[in-house]
């Protein structure tokens, strides 16, 4: 695989739990430190079009912080039947708070028909899962909802035109990170594109910042009680939210339970942010048991 470094920052330590640590990547070539840096790696193909430098085209003419980003060509609009990615390589630098993945985009692409998949992978990259619609995820924003769409293979993705530039959160409980067997986390940013040409110019990518943070961007729900469950009854996603009460916290076991007593469906190590479908479920009276690394409790769940 071709490799790039990614230059990065190191603007903060954990000198508070209010403080936050940063990488940030803008992708122009300053400060070259190895010791404050991650890397990317390009996919080894011949026809990979992602390429770092500075946007030359009609609407992808400038960086977000010039001169330089990471594009789908510099120049050219993206070709049809192609795929491209490319990934990045993050290590895992604690054991709590919240990790978010932050970065600058914008969109020119054929809507539905082509897209921008974003998957992470927690096992060194033999096994890559979507972020979107993805309960394990802590929060996921900054992109307009009319930009996310599922493309003709089933994969949801960015897809359509935004041509401001957007920030991007994606965000991760660290204590649920650091459940998995290896010290770092991946990220693959793939374009893909089928065969009728639109003359779209596709994906572009600036000021890329991975953090750490305990006190989130996002203001969360008040949380009445420890385990938090709503809405109570639903026939749509239903919400597992637990007070965060000390730095490691995570669901060590759930598990759904029918009106029977037969054990429906079992979650391990999950985060203490966490949602299911309820449609996938027959209506009646269910029972959530939800057993944490610090106690457990039960409650009383209607699907209708």
């Amino acid at each position: 695989m071709k490799k790039l470094l990614l230059i990065l920052i190191l603007s903060g330590v954990f000198q508070s739990q209010s403080r936050a640590q940063y990488y940030m990547q803008f992708f122009d070539g300053s400060d070259t430190s190895m010791y404050n840096s991650f890397q990317v790696f390009l996919d080894n193909s011949s026809a990979n079009i992602w390429q770092i430098g500075q946007p030359q085209k009609l609407i992808f003419d400038s960086a977000a912080t010039s001169p330089n980003v990471i594009v789908t060509d510099t120049i050219s609009n993206y070709p049809t039947n192609n795929t491209s990615s490319f990934t990045i390589k993050i290590p895992n630098w604690t054991t709590w708070g919240v990790f978010a993945l932050q970065w600058m985009q914008q969109l020119d692409m054929d809507s539905v028909q082509d897209g921008g998949v974003i998957e992470y992978s927690t096992d060194t990259g033999n096994t890559w899962v979507n972020v979107f619609n993805n309960p394990y995820v802590y929060n996921f924003y900054g992109f307009d909802i009319n930009n996310a769409d599922t493309l003709p293979s089933g994969e949801f993705a960015f897809s359509g035109t935004d041509h401001s530039w957007r920030n991007i959160w994606l965000c991760f409980d660290f204590s649920w990170l650091s459940t998995f067997n290896n010290d770092t986390i991946l990220f693959r940013f793939t374009l893909k594109s089928d065969s009728i040409d639109n003359g779209k110019e596709g994906w572009m990518i600036d000021n890329m910042i991975a953090q750490t943070t305990i006190i989130h961007t996002i203001k969360e729900k008040d949380l009445p009680e420890y385990l938090n469950i709503y809405p109570n009854p639903s026939n749509t996603i239903i919400n597992i939210q637990l007070e965060k009460i000390q730095d490691y916290h995570i669901i060590e076991d759930m598990q759904l339970i029918n009106a029977q007593g037969k054990i429906v469906q079992e979650w391990k190590n999950i985060p203490v942010k966490f949602w299911i479908d309820s449609k996938k479920y027959s209506p009646g009276l269910y029972f959530l048991k939800v057993r944490t690394n610090i106690k457990t409790e039960t409650r009383r769940l209607i699907i209708e």
